[in-house]
């Protein structure tokens, strides 16, 4: 059929366009002048988190429109966090609706985890993710004999690897990246900072299927880097709420080699292009002595203008998170063995 000829270009177009202890009031208080934050220094945060935002793959072009989106509407996320600490464990929930619909959308396997060190100023992040099994969203595009409740077409061998990192430094000691991030902190006074960040990504799109005669499959090997810059406030409320806001606007390259495979030859294509990013974070909390909550927000908007070519592609998403968690006094042994690495490092 028609839709067939045009899914099997659909992994090129893709590839090259996509972008994509002790009590509370005998804590240790390091000197600020006023004093701006408190830091939880005794206690282990345990906090799950609900998100939105999943590892989607488009393509806008002015005479097709393909949308890949795995089987999964949402991922969770468990932390464990300690001072300048933080591990997190990322995993599809398949008893949440909208993520165990294999019979029409096919199956999806999702996990990833996540590394944070956050000093004083110093400020790193590492993640990697791994999502495999697709669907085409917008199938009746592609086959004008499908209805809603019919399978999809599906693309259970293609694959989305990521590896990220980020690097950023913050000029005000008086605001905390950790009350809003990890909640190894809590903000006790309102205040902001300017926050540049160096962001650096490989992440690899492969259909891993076997091709077939007069068809080819693809891999890209993408790696991305972007310089940004940013300023982040928190408000602080009464009854210790507060409210979050945020934007980064950034520039970079990618870089691109792209290996289309057909059953006799390898064609590999090489591109160097130019992205713009910005980053808008929003969001509302409660951080008390034990228990903390709270709600985000954020918008995540880039433009990638393809090397030899006047096509820009543009990718916008919108993602909400929400999470809960609790503070646990940290053994004895945890927080000696920390102390001895914070010493070593001048944390």
């Amino acid at each position: 059929m028609k839709y067939k000829l045009y899914l099997s270009t659909c992994t090129i177009l893709l590839t090259i366009n996509c972008l994509h202890s002790q009590s509370i009031d005998t804590l240790p208080m390091k000197e600020t002048s006023p004093r701006y934050i408190e830091y939880m220094s005794n206690y282990i945060n345990l906090k799950l988190a609900h998100t939105s935002d999943v590892d989607e793959l488009s393509v806008i072009t002015d005479d097709n429109d393909i949308y890949l989106s795995p089987n999964a509407s949402s991922f969770s996320q468990l932390f464990f966090n300690y001072r300048f600490i933080s591990f997190s464990i990322k995993y599809i929930p398949k008893w949440l609706p909208g993520n165990d619909d294999n019979d029409i959308k096919g199956k999806t396997k999702g996990s990833g985890f996540g590394l944070n060190l956050n000093f004083d100023r110093w400020l790193q992040e590492l993640s990697y993710s791994k999502t495999k099994g697709y669907y085409l969203e917008n199938t009746s595009d592609y086959d004008p004999s499908w209805s809603e409740g019919d399978p999809y077409v599906q693309f259970p061998n293609l694959q989305f690897l990521n590896f990220q990192g980020v690097t950023a430094y913050k000029f005000n000691p008086n605001f905390s990246v950790n009350a809003v991030a990890t909640q190894t902190e809590r903000q006790v006074k309102s205040a902001g900072s300017f926050i540049p960040h160096l962001l650096y990504r490989y992440y690899i799109i492969e259909n891993k299927e076997d091709p077939e005669p007069n068809q080819a499959t693809q891999k890209s090997n993408n790696f991305e880097i972007v310089l940004g810059a940013g300023y982040y406030h928190t408000f602080v409320l009464k009854n210790d709420f507060y409210i979050s806001l945020g934007a980064t606007p950034g520039v970079g390259t990618v870089y691109t080699k792209l290996t289309t495979r057909f059953p006799d030859e390898e064609i590999y294509t090489n591109q160097k292009n130019t992205i713009f990013r910005v980053d808008g974070r929003a969001g509302i909390g409660y951080n008390g002595p034990r228990f903390f909550a709270g709600v985000y927000s954020r918008i995540a908007a880039s433009s990638v203008e393809q090397q030899k070519t006047s096509v820009i592609n543009q990718d916008t998403r919108f993602v909400l998170q929400g999470f809960v968690g609790y503070r646990l006094n940290a053994p004895k042994w945890m927080r000696d063995n920390v102390n001895k690495v914070g010493e070593i490092i001048g944390k």
